[in-house]
């Protein structure tokens, strides 16, 4: 067997990722199209205006390693840990504790 193509590991990735944010509570959709870069799609279910795009790729400061990008580009963590990037992006589109809470 060959090795995983750089698109199959951010693809990879990516579905990780998603596992992680559907467990979290997130609406998610990994979109791969033809001859564009792979991203993952994170929507709070409770308001679908909180959503955010992901990327997965090399981080320019940490040598082959692959990391998660928000879409302004700024850098999440490594790709290696899902649970922080859930956690990460949680913070940024709402997280259900926070959807919760109702005014009395």
């Amino acid at each position: 067997m060959g090795e995983e193509t750089v698109t199959g590991l951010v693809v990879r990735h990516l579905r990780e990722l998603r596992g992680a944010l559907d467990q979290a509570g997130f609406e998610t959709t990994l979109d791969h199209p033809h001859g564009a870069t792979p991203y993952l799609r994170a929507t709070n279910r409770h308001a679908p205006v909180m959503s955010e795009t992901i990327r997965c790729e090399h981080h320019i400061v940490d040598g082959d390693a692959y990391w998660f990008f928000y879409s302004w580009g700024q850098p999440i963590c490594p790709a290696a840990d899902k649970v922080l990037a859930a956690r990460e992006i949680s913070r940024v589109i709402g997280n259900r504790a926070a959807r919760l809470r109702t005014d009395p």
